[in-house]
Formats: structure tokens, C-alpha cells, sequence
């Protein structure tokens, strides 16, 4: 005989949210589709092509996941959700890491140096490492199958977790975010630090749209880490699964764009690549942007 899962604001908004992530997902991709028919499937494969499919669609696998999740309201006796929480949690992983990949192309094609890529490889890596040894410790309150939270003016209320079916996710998420948080300040310093050091004095259009649109997207990741940072540590513990889908969804949608635009000020410049790397070319160790 099956059980009703406990609900609160928290669960139920967290479970909105997550749910309208995964709708936008879906919106941006059909309104996307044509310019992905036009700028992708006819180009052959590369590793940039394959990276992009892979921030493309499994966003689609992993939000689908949390999307199954949040629609649960029953819990089964002998049933167990911890491994289809972390094949969930997996495929989230997997969903940035290809995304910022793209970002590493971008910022390998503006400087050509495999000192300067082997360092961002290392560094994500660090990243990835050591929030996720943080995580797995108890500098903060992380999920169990019994979570005690704290209403106003009551004592400590537990809340039955079987097998972590609940839908609510622990605060050790704050690493994961954090770490991503500080990787993207370091590469935003470092893309200004190219813009600014190495072109200058570049103004054509295939420029703009090159530092413009890698600066737009860095920007929102920061400002969308920070958002999840503020949701993980602040509310309430069931306000907590509400950053799991979103920050996927900005991840992949931004990454899309960004391209697509920039094929798109390609056509218009007039520019043919003759290095498939980040869809730009370089000569010399430079990015070689020319105007019609």
C-alpha cells in the first residue's frame, strides 16, 4: 500500500519551479529548432559539435528526471529513489560541464595557448573535486532520511524522508554551486583580460558578437550561481530543491544562443572559419575577425 509524501510551501513551490524550468527548456528549444537546423546539423562532427549536442539535449534527460520527481506524491513500500537521485544528479553534472566546455573552446580560440588550456582543464577539475569532497561532509546540514526543519516559534519538527523519495535536496549543494561560482569569475577576469590585452583595437562585428555574447553569458551564470547560493543557505530546508532544474536550464539555453549568433554574425561578416575550433578561426595565435 502506497504512502502520501509529506508537502509543505517549500516541497510544493520547489516542485512549481522545477517544473516551469523544464517547460522553459522545452519553449526555448522549439523556438531554437530552426536555428540549430541552419548552424549545426549540416556541419560535420567535431568536438565542438559534439560537446554542443551534449549541452543541447541531455539537459533534456536530467531535467526530465527532476520533472518525474517532482510529480511523485507516493512513496511504495521497499521502494529506494537514492540511485535515481544520483543518476539525476549525474546527468545535471554532465549537462554544465559540456556547456563550460563550449566556454573553454571560446576562450582557447582567443588565445591559442595549450598552456593557458591545460590550465582551465586543471582548474575545472579542481573545481569539480573539491566541492564535491566539501559536499560529502557535514560543514552543513545535509539530507537524510528523517530531516529535522524549524517552524517558526516551534521546536524541531521531523519530516519522514523513505529512501529519499521526498522531493528536497540538502544544503552541501552549496559547494557544487559555489565552486561554479568562483570558476566563473576566474574566467570572466581572464576573458576581460583578453579582450582588452590581445583586442583592443578589434571593432568588426564578429568581435563584438564574440567577447559580447561570452561576457552575457558568464554574467548570467555568476548572477544565476549566486541566486542558488542565497536559495541553498537561506530558506528553509524544503525551499531547498528549488535551484535544481534552473540552473541547468541557463546553462544550456545561453550556451545555445550564443552559438547560434554567433554563426549567425559569421553569415553576416561575411567570415568562413578555417579552423573548427569554438566555429572561429585563428592565424598566428590570433582570432582573425574580418568585415565584408
Amino acid at each position: 500500500m502506497s504512502t502520501a509524501l509529506y508537502v509543505d510551501t517549500g516541497i510544493q513551490a520547489s516542485k512549481y519551479c522545477n517544473v516551469g524550468t523544464f517547460a522553459v527548456l522545452v519553449f526555448d528549444y522549439c523556438i531554437t529548432l530552426e536555428a540549430e537546423s541552419q548552424w549545426v546539423w549540416h556541419r560535420k562532427w567535431t568536438f565542438v559539435r559534439s560537446i554542443f549536442t551534449i549541452s543541447r539535449y541531455l539537459p533534456f534527460f536530467g531535467i526530465g528526471m527532476t520533472f518525474a520527481a517532482a510529480l511523485r506524491t507516493q512513496y511504495y513500500p521497499g521502494e529506494s529513489c537514492v540511485e535515481y537521485g544520483r543518476v539525476s544528479n549525474v546527468l545535471h553534472i554532465l549537462s554544465i560541464l559540456a556547456t563550460e566546455g563550449l566556454l573553454i573552446t571560446r576562450i582557447y580560440a582567443s588565445w591559442n595557448s595549450k598552456r593557458l588550456l591545460t590550465s582551465l582543464l586543471v582548474f575545472s577539475v579542481v573545481c569539480v573535486v573539491t566541492s564535491y569532497i566539501l559536499s560529502d561532509t557535514k560543514l552543513v546540514p545535509i539530507s537524510m532520511n528523517t530531516t529535522p526543519i524549524y517552524l517558526p516559534n516551534t521546536i524541531g519538527v521531523d519530516i519522514p524522508d523513505p529512501s529519499d523519495c521526498l522531493f528536497m535536496g540538502g544544503r552541501n549543494h552549496v559547494f557544487n554551486y559555489a565552486a561554479l561560482l568562483l570558476y566563473e569569475v576566474v574566467l570572466f577576469c581572464l576573458m576581460l583580460f583578453i579582450r582588452f590585452r590581445r583586442y583592443k583595437h578589434a571593432v568588426g562585428r564578429l568581435q563584438r558578437t564574440f567577447f559580447n555574447d561570452t561576457m552575457k553569458y558568464m554574467i548570467g551564470i555568476i548572477f544565476m550561481s549566486s541566486i542558488s547560493i542565497l536559495l541553498t543557505i537561506s530558506p528553509p530546508a524544503t525551499w531547498v530543491s528549488i535551484t535544481d532544474s534552473p540552473q541547468i536550464v541557463v546553462h544550456s539555453v545561453l550556451a545555445s544562443r550564443i552559438l547560434f549568433n554567433l554563426r549567425e554574425s559569421e553569415r553576416r561578416s561575411g567570415t568562413q572559419p578555417q579552423v573548427d575550433i569554438s566555429e572561429i578561426q585563428y592565424t598566428g595565435g590570433q582570432l582573425r575577425f574580418e568585415d565584408p
